[in-house]
């Protein structure tokens, strides 16, 4: 025998093995749940992009393929997989739901109820084709990559709300605290410093909590990458959350001190500089904690599987043929439903009232809103009553309710220092033929009365007394809205402010006066 001839027999199960590692059943694996990974990452991109309180979810799929990354090369031998009909049934349920939350999420695409729902279908999914592939060890092996990608989805917006505000009091109580102790006169009120140079807001001079859910997220990154038992990575959260606040108190602390020494202007030089400093000192402190926390590298962590793990192709096929026929029935639910559109309207700011003064936007408000246009205007009506208007236009694809429903007057205002006396609910406004919702509102202003009416239009609705009372970011306006294929439109909103009126009905009228001057029918 030549040579030649013995080389190619002992090269031949080789180049067979070589097929084998690489088989087509896993491209179509990777196509099929690289297809659904991009459903849930395009439904949180605008989310991410627009809520600086949420950016650090891009970074978030990528940390995950590391960790994922990580543990390929040590990942235990495929096992027969138990309760494989549970997890069949799982699988399915998970794949079912995405229909309806990709059908109601075109015309809700803020709706955080629906991130979790897509969320959690897709983290199903996925780890009921790890338990089918290669058993239980395999879905415990991978199951923390897998979870992982929950960190950037927003919190519900109720507890959002609870924890940013109790933080940010809890932040100004300590920082007045410092400030008292170390000659520096402050007083609290709400989330406002006042200091002898003026008013410091606890959500300028400090991020809120957006450190403390990026923080989470690089605990529980760092505790999964090295390798920490389930106790210290408890600990790890812990000293994570810690340092946030502290950090936050330290940001805070610095920019009051800077305010108080050198006037309010001085906030805007310092604000970036202090809050990038504290951020990679609060950073670089939990790398630290990590380091020393980290688990010993074991022996067996030296181990190298063979082979690949791949889902059943006919699972693959299957999702990727849903996932296709899902975005198809999506286009098609919407494409053919022409629904009439409300009468177009817009803002003429009433520039002939007399002492009629601009007001500029804060730029972390424009930062968050990311409004197309808006501004803010000070007058005096005919009877010398004050006003002030704020009004914001989101074109279509803005995701414009997510950022209004968190910052009403009724959530704003309070954390200022005002105290709100009784809200009188929504009800329809009719302006220049325009059918307006209108929120009205009544708060204590150091002894004056203030009212704030509310309005928000999300122009694909025809405004009655029902629909207004309801509101189309409620989930039966939500569900309404995507059952009759009417697509998020882009919105308008506006507040309307009225100094010094005693009686609720006399606000009222005055308003309808004002509304006549302001609102144009287009």
């Amino acid at each position: 025998m030549s040579h030649s001839t013995a080389e190619a027999r002992a090269l031949a199960p080789r180049a067979a093995a070589t097929t084998r590692d690489f088989p087509w059943p896993l491209l179509l694996a990777v196509v099929a749940f690289g297809f659904l990974w991009w459903e849930i990452i395009s439904q949180l991109s605008s989310e991410w992009s627009l809520n600086p309180q949420y950016g650090y979810g891009w970074t978030v799929p990528f940390l995950a393929l590391v960790l994922f990354w990580q543990r390929w090369s040590r990942r235990p031998d495929v096992a027969a997989p138990k309760f494989s009909g549970l997890t069949i049934a799982l699988f399915l349920l998970a794949a079912l739901a995405l229909f309806p939350a990709r059908l109601i999420a075109v015309a809700n695409p803020d709706w955080r109820m629906l991130d979790w729902i897509m969320a959690l279908a897709v983290v199903t999914i996925s780890l009921g084709a790890l338990q089918l592939a290669g058993g239980f060890p395999t879905l415990q092996h991978f199951a923390f990559p897998v979870l992982f990608f929950l960190v950037a989805v927003p919190w519900p917006v109720q507890i959002e709300q609870f924890v940013v505000q109790h933080l940010m009091r809890a932040d100004a109580a300590i920082t007045i605290g410092i400030l008292n102790v170390i000659g520096t006169l402050a007083v609290q009120h709400g989330n406002v410093i006042e200091l002898p140079t003026g008013q410091v807001g606890i959500d300028d001079a400090c991020t809120g909590v957006r450190s403390l859910q990026a923080t989470f997220m690089i605990a529980l990154f760092l505790g999964a990458f090295y390798r920490m038992n389930l106790r210290r990575r408890f600990l790890l959260i812990v000293i994570a959350a810690g340092l946030a606040f502290v950090c936050n108190i330290g940001r805070t602390f610095l920019l009051c001190e800077i305010a108080a020494s050198n006037g309010l202007e001085a906030i805007h030089r310092w604000h970036d500089p202090a809050g990038f400093t504290i951020l990679f000192i609060c950073v670089f402190a939990l790398w630290g904690v990590s380091l020393w926390l980290q688990a010993p590298l074991l022996p067996n962590d030296q181990k190298k599987s063979e082979g690949w793990l791949l889902p059943n192709p006919g699972w693959s096929l299957a999702l990727l043929v849903w996932l296709g026929l899902t975005e198809i029935a999506v286009a098609a639910w919407y494409a053919p439903r022409h629904h009439e559109l409300s009468a177009a309207w817009s803002i003429a700011w009433p520039t002939s009232e007399q002492g009629y003064e601009t007001q500029p936007i804060p730029a972390a408000a424009a930062e968050l809103l990311r409004y197309n246009e808006g501004g803010a205007a000070l007058w005096r009506s005919a009877d010398e009553r004050r006003w002030m208007m704020y009004s914001f236009h989101w074109l279509p694809g803005r995701t414009a309710a997510l950022f209004v429903k968190n910052h009403r007057p009724d959530i704003c205002l309070p954390a200022s220092g005002l105290t709100m006396q009784h809200e009188s609910g929504v009800h329809v406004v009719r302006a220049n033929g325009i059918d307006l919702p209108i929120r009205a509102y009544r708060f204590d202003n150091n002894g004056q009365p203030l009212h704030i009416f509310y309005c928000y239009w999300d122009g694909r609705s025809s405004y009655t007394d029902a629909a207004a009372a309801t509101e189309d970011w409620t989930a039966r306006g939500r569900l309404h809205s995507a059952w009759q294929g009417k697509r998020e439109l882009g919105a308008r909103m506006f507040e309307l402010a009225v100094w010094g009126h005693e009686n609720d009905a006399e606000a009222e009228t005055a308003l309808q006066r004002e509304l006549e001057k302001v609102v144009l029918r287009e």
